[in-house]
């Protein structure tokens, strides 16, 4: 089965331990799609906060929702102005 993160370590050489952590795929500043976290922070229209495994993500911009949530993605849509990692 294709994996993209998978295929992006095996074309670059990345070591596996570099993927570990979390993933984050931007789509045109309106779409999120983060694989690896940990749980929800907080949630308001203008920050979504989640916890990744090194850390907190801040996603940060207008109208923003959760479309979409597991116990390890999660897409995140609205005016995205500006991703944080801590």
């Amino acid at each position: 089965m294709f994996n993209f993160f998978n295929e992006i370590i095996g074309d670059y050489g990345l070591e596996t331990n570099f993927i570990n952590s979390f993933n984050i795929i931007n789509m045109s500043n309106k779409l999120v799609y983060i694989e690896g976290h940990k749980g929800v922070i907080s949630i308001s229209k203008e920050n979504i906060s989640i916890r990744v495994k090194k850390g907190v993500l801040c996603v940060i911009g207008k109208h923003l929702q959760i479309k979409r949530i597991s116990h390890s993605t999660a897409v995140i849509v609205g005016e995205i102005k500006e991703i944080e990692s801590y």
